[in-house]
């Protein structure tokens, strides 16, 4: 029973039982530039089940109902919402029905970010590569409600990092109604920051 992935951030080896993998243009790039990097990174082998498309994730022109899991590592922050919404939507038409959809993010309700947020000065600096994160952390407790608004059901919400969360939510196999009710365990699951502060990581 393999599964077919639409994965951004894609480890052929963490998918041993999968058919088919699928990764997009940036987890192309990473893969053409891993190599230069050194031994931080896990080193690339050749498997024929990996493909690399170039495509709007909003319009990848896949098939409908034609992937198991589509992933989402630390994009959503990078885009406006209505651009992450197109996106959602995107990966609800290629999912089959019973698929998920898997996101990770920064959580700008962990204590981390709130500093973060209410320094001025750092985060202006932060902001000047990350242009839409301002708009990231007033939308995202609007993120589940978007995602049952696309069709998604049984969305469940857990601490990943400190500072992140992790996120699953399901398209409804056919004939099931699936659950609204957000399931939120960020607090029960709650991580200690393990982040750097600025001036510890500008010794390194």
């Amino acid at each position: 029973n393999g599964e077919e992935h639409a994965d951004g951030e894609l480890s052929a080896a963490m998918h041993a039982e999968a058919s088919a993998l699928l990764r997009d243009e940036l987890g192309a790039q990473d893969a053409q530039l891993c190599g230069s990097r050194g031994s931080w990174v896990n080193p690339l082998e050749c498997d024929g089940r990996v493909s690399f498309i170039r495509a709007d994730a909003a319009d990848t022109g896949l098939p409908c109902e034609s992937f198991d899991v589509a992933s989402l590592a630390l994009v959503i922050h990078e885009l406006p919402p209505h651009a992450t919404r197109d996106i959602v939507a995107e990966a609800f038409r290629v999912l089959r029905p019973g698929g998920q959809l898997w996101i990770t993010e920064m959580d700008f309700s962990t204590q981390g970010f709130r500093k973060l947020r209410a320094n001025p000065l750092l985060f202006s600096l932060i902001r000047a590569t990350e242009p839409y994160l301002d708009q990231y952390a007033d939308y995202q407790p609007q993120l589940p409600d978007d995602l049952l608004a696309t069709g998604f059901r049984d969305i469940c919400l857990a601490a990943a990092t400190g500072r992140h969360f992790a996120l699953v939510a399901t398209k409804p196999r056919d004939g099931r109604e699936g659950r609204t009710e957000i399931d939120d365990r960020r607090l029960e699951t709650a991580k200690e920051d393990t982040h750097l502060n600025t001036w510890e990581a500008a010794r390194m």
